[in-house]
């Protein structure tokens, strides 16, 4: 009985106690065998020999996040990509089957998705950064001059209870990606919250746990842009963001307006395009782009980049209306006034689903009075019913002086 003990023998009880316990407090979590992913990895090396895959690449490397991104390949334009998920993996078989299928590639970036079916199976969050470690050294060994970026364990409501895990987890790596300085960390956790909280269910497919196609959405968006949106809060904290003026976002033909301010003396003007971005993109970054300035009006121009990447122009409707709809969440007394999709000579075939797009929002924003249409459609085409070609630059795609000083006259009185 343990009060029949004397006070050392107390004592050494006590302490073989403590060491019984040990073991579990220090012993890793054992992880899964790779053999199981062995026919997935021997496939993708027979797919490789019949179809070598291209050098200098995107790879995307991981679970299955990774596996289902059907869609993959469309989302970065003409970039090179490469997806190498493999359902299920861990951060231990990443590592173990890298000599297969991600050297021999010698991509430009990788892009990894792994960490959260580690998670599951109990390993810690320091376990996750340990593995997460030895894969960069070995990717690093092989192929010093790669890029890799980690995109961050995701939310599920199917995985909802793992959440404060989750979150340390990401820490650790964003806080080693931190002072790597070579690192990349790609965070999109809190876009995949609602007002709520809680995981929005729309970004996820029936299981409710794997992204649907808006989830990807979500995920697409902060690979392209999160550099850019660091950047402008970089600015922000350089300057302030001053309340109660104009916010100009959307795609290149916003960010290369560089006589913004010039053009538009009496007002209070800031500049938050960023070239090549879709309409989508200014919603996914609303809370980051727009929200810090709580503008009285908010010009937006994007759709076009929409319609050339083969969304239609119902889609580029509804992205509008959740644009809208975070505005008067959040904004509720900001305007918000629409620049038409312009038509130009390098994007002339795409004109009717251009046409069709304005179409659908000049009507929305007739039934509501804190929304405008500016068109400058119609202004910069000439007598034959085509695009100036005088008011481009060599692309053909973006204006020139003259083109912005059109811009200027139409979109000026808005402004009021």
């Amino acid at each position: 009985m343990l009060t029949s003990l004397n006070p050392f023998n107390f004592r050494q009880f006590c302490a073989l106690l403590a060491l019984s316990w040990l073991p579990l407090t220090l012993t890793a979590a054992p992880s899964a065998d790779p053999a199981r992913f062995e026919k997935t990895i021997a496939a993708y090396e027979a797919e490789d020999k019949i179809t070598p895959p291209p050098k200098d690449a995107m790879l995307f490397y991981g679970a299955s996040n990774i596996r289902l991104w059907k869609s993959l390949p469309q989302r970065f334009g003409k970039q090179k990509v490469i997806n190498r998920g493999f359902g299920g993996s861990q951060l231990s078989d990443c590592i173990h089957f890298a000599d297969r299928v991600v050297i021999p590639y010698a991509p430009k970036t990788i892009y990894l998705n792994a960490g959260g079916n580690d998670l599951h199976a109990d390993k810690t969050p320091e376990e996750v950064l340990k593995d997460f470690q030895a894969l960069v050294a070995k990717i690093r060994a092989a192929l010093p001059k790669t890029q890799i970026n980690y995109l961050c364990i995701p939310t599920s409501p199917a995985r909802w209870s793992e959440v404060a895990l989750v979150k340390a987890a990401n820490q650790l790596i964003a806080d080693y990606a931190k002072a790597d300085g070579n690192l990349g960390f790609i965070n999109y956790f809190s876009q995949l919250l609602g007002a709520d909280g809680q995981p929005r269910p729309e970004l996820f497919v029936a299981d409710k746990l794997h992204f649907s196609e808006a989830g990807y959405d979500v995920v697409t968006s902060a690979i392209k842009w999160q550099r850019d949106m660091e950047a402008f809060a970089r600015q922000d904290a350089t300057n302030a963001p001053v309340k109660g003026g104009i916010v100009f976002v959307g795609s290149s033909s916003i960010r290369l307006w560089k006589t913004l301010t010039a053009d538009f003396p009496d007002h209070r003007v800031l500049n938050r395009g960023f070239g090549g971005s879709e309409l989508f993109d200014s919603v996914n970054y609303f809370d980051r782009l727009v929200l810090p300035h709580q503008p009285r009006l908010i010009v937006m121009y994007a759709g076009g980049n929409d319609i050339n990447a083969g969304k239609t122009p119902e889609r580029v409707e509804a992205d509008f209306k959740a644009f809208v709809a975070l505005v008067k969440q959040k904004l509720p007394q900001t305007r918000v006034a629409y620049i038409s999709t312009a038509g130009n000579p390098a994007r002339w075939s795409q004109v009717e689903r251009v046409r069709e797009a304005n179409r659908r929002i000049e009507a929305l924003t007739k039934t509501d009075p804190q929304l405008a249409f500016i068109n400058v459609f119609t202004a910069m085409l000439g007598p034959d019913g085509l695009p100036k070609p005088d008011i481009f630059v060599a692309d053909k795609l973006h204006m020139n002086e003259q083109g912005y000083a059109i811009w200027k006259e139409v979109v000026g009185p808005f402004l009021k």
